[in-house]
């Protein structure tokens, strides 16, 4: 019994030892890919990959209607496409989960192009001419539509076809279809028409980028997508969405709102309550129908961070000095192109906000001094408010953090001061088309760090101070060229004509060249009378002299004989060696 015991134990033992090593088996067939499993995965030179048949062949198709002139499909060969530019698997299903086709600029940079929101992004921003190019760039993917195969590749969570063109091509309804989508962007594609309804299916979306010349009758749809985090609808004609702002307020999860120039509806009054508790950026400019009630709601957003409110015409002041007294957490504020009347303290003196690093005010008839509380700003853009005056420079004394200084266009007329040099962060400083007067200080040489200046159309005088040369040369500037100076008609030096070894004052260097004008017409003047007052003297004592006369004239012929005479010899000693030759 006892050795019938062990061996029944023994055998146990080495059943349990097969069965482990068969399961041990399947675990790594399973892994390596050896048949037990997807059919539809592939094995490359021995080595499994994780990309799966039927997808491979889903992408292959789509790649076949795109136009393609940059080559951007150029590493789709080969059996592994989760290894191809633009696509990624999920590491265990071997599913593609991302397909990223969008022109290699980033999106990113048609959202706004200002630095703060660069930082936010943290993007480097081309300029508006390199957005241009891009609009037209023959290198972006191009196709009159977006092949069906598309909807094969149903575990996508990330698909980017942004900034190719499509040729008005409408907006694919099939994406809605992709219910596992956390991100889309189809911004700037060339798309054109209605943003399907059905894109409320996609319930897992966090990103949607829609941004561009699409059209909504009906915003409902997005009520069905509680998680999103980030909407641009900016350019989407929103004007028979007259249930925006309610539907905008029922998704809380909301961190980043753009709706810019989407030729948003009026709201009427009462507004809900403010359910956006999670806001942090929100962009409205470019819109007409910004009313009082707005503003007053926007109050409640105590987690906004970028408010931009650039081109909305008539705002309301009053509206809009209470919100800003209660968005203790703003860091850019945008109120550029508004006409906006009165003092800058007189709009800025609620802000609440001490952190506030970006400002632009450009485009609106203010005047007066920034606020002291503002000391953490670092981009301040105040041109083309022509009511700004020299006074500024003194209540910018304490702003020892600014990178970006725009001052162009209006009626500064005093000197540079000298406190300048002060701003030891400064990257971009325009002080052109002003009124000031006087020497560029030398301790503009301080700015280490400047990469542009304008100076042009001012009234400027004197020397270029030789410690500009001190600023270092970065990769973004070589120097700084004539156009930074232009129109400056008393400045003198590198990159200019060079001054003089003595700098004449330029009052006294007028007056000195008047002078010598007024040297050279007396001059000429006693030329001309002397000449004159001796020709008839002389023709006068010839006239009065009949002895001096004729005395005169007997000389005339003896001189004009005497020539003649010269010149017959030498013609004639001439005429006699030439017959001698010949």
């Amino acid at each position: 019994m006892a050795a019938a015991g062990s061996g029944s134990f023994q055998d146990g033992r080495i059943a349990s030892k097969r069965l482990m090593m068969l399961v041990a088996l399947l675990l790594v067939s399973s892994c390596l890919g050896y048949g037990f499993g997807d059919e539809d995965h592939v094995e490359v030179e021995g080595i499994s990959s994780s990309c799966i048949e039927s997808e491979r062949r889903a992408l292959l198709a789509i790649k076949s209607d795109m136009y393609d002139p940059g080559d951007r499909f150029s590493s789709w060969t080969g059996k592994d496409c989760c290894g191809w530019r633009g696509v990624a698997c999920d590491n265990t299903t071997g599913h593609v989960t991302k397909l990223d086709l969008h022109y290699p600029y980033t999106y990113d940079l048609w959202v706004v192009n200002q630095p703060y929101i660069s930082d936010l992004l943290n993007e480097n921003y081309p300029n508006m001419y390199d957005l241009w190019d891009l609009i037209y760039n023959e290198e972006r993917i191009g196709v009159s539509k977006v092949n069906p195969s598309l909807q094969e590749l149903k575990y996508l969570k990330y698909l980017d076809l942004s900034m190719n063109n499509f040729s008005q091509a409408p907006v694919p309804e099939m994406i809605a279809s992709l219910v596992h989508l956390e991100y889309l962007n189809l911004s700037y594609a060339m798309l054109y028409g209605l943003i399907p309804s059905q894109f409320g299916n996609l319930s897992n979306l966090q990103y949607l980028d829609l941004d561009g010349d699409l059209l909504v009758d009906d915003l409902d749809w997005l009520s069905r997508i509680p998680s999103l985090k980030y909407l641009d609808m900016s350019y989407v004609n929103l004007s028979k969405a007259t249930n925006w702002f309610y539907v905008i307020n029922s998704i809380p999860a909301l961190e980043v709102l753009r709706l810019s120039d989407a030729d948003l509806p009026y709201v009427p009054s009462p507004l809900p309550p403010f359910n956006l508790t999670a806001i942090a950026t929100l962009d409205l400019s470019w819109n007409s129908n910004i009313t009082s009630a707005m503003l007053r709601w926007l109050s409640n957003a105590t987690s906004l961070e970028y408010l931009l409110l650039s081109g909305c015409g008539s705002l309301p002041i009053q509206s809009l000095q209470v919100t800003l007294g209660a968005l203790s957490n703003l860091k850019g504020l945008d109120l550029s192109y508004n006409s906006l009347q009165g003092t800058i303290l007189g709009i800025l003196n609620n802000v609440s906000s001490r952190g506030l690093k970006h400002l632009d005010l450009r485009w609106n008839q203010l005047s007066g001094d920034i606020p002291g509380s503002l000391r953490d700003l670092e981009y301040l853009d105040l041109s083309w408010n022509f009511n700004v005056h020299e006074h500024i420079f003194a209540s910018l004394g304490n702003l020892t953090n600014l990178r970006h200084l725009d001052l162009v266009g209006n009626s500064i007329s005093g000197e540079i001061p000298p406190t300048v040099g002060n701003f030891g962060q400064l990257e971009y400083l325009d002080l052109s088309r002003n009124g000031i007067i006087g020497k560029i200080p030398e301790s503009i040489g301080n700015l280490s760090n400047l990469v542009e200046l304008h100076l042009s159309a001012n009234n400027i005088v004197g020397c270029i101070p030789k410690t500009l040369g001190k600023i270092p040369i970065s990769g973004q500037l070589l120097t700084f060229d004539t156009w930074t100076y232009v129109g400056n008609k008393g400045l003198c030096g590198v990159p200019l004509p060079d001054c003089p070894v003595f700098q004449t004052p330029p009052d006294a260097r007028v007056k000195h060249e008047d002078d010598e004008k007024l040297d050279k017409l007396l001059e000429y003047t006693s030329i001309v009378v002397g000449f004159v007052v001796g020709f008839w003297l002389f023709i006068g004592t010839l006239i009065m002299k009949q002895a001096i006369r004729f005395a005169f004239f007997r000389q005339i012929d003896k001189t004009s004989d005497w020539i003649y005479v010269l010149v017959a010899v030498k013609l004639a000693k001439l005429k006699s060696k030439w017959q001698t030759i010949t």
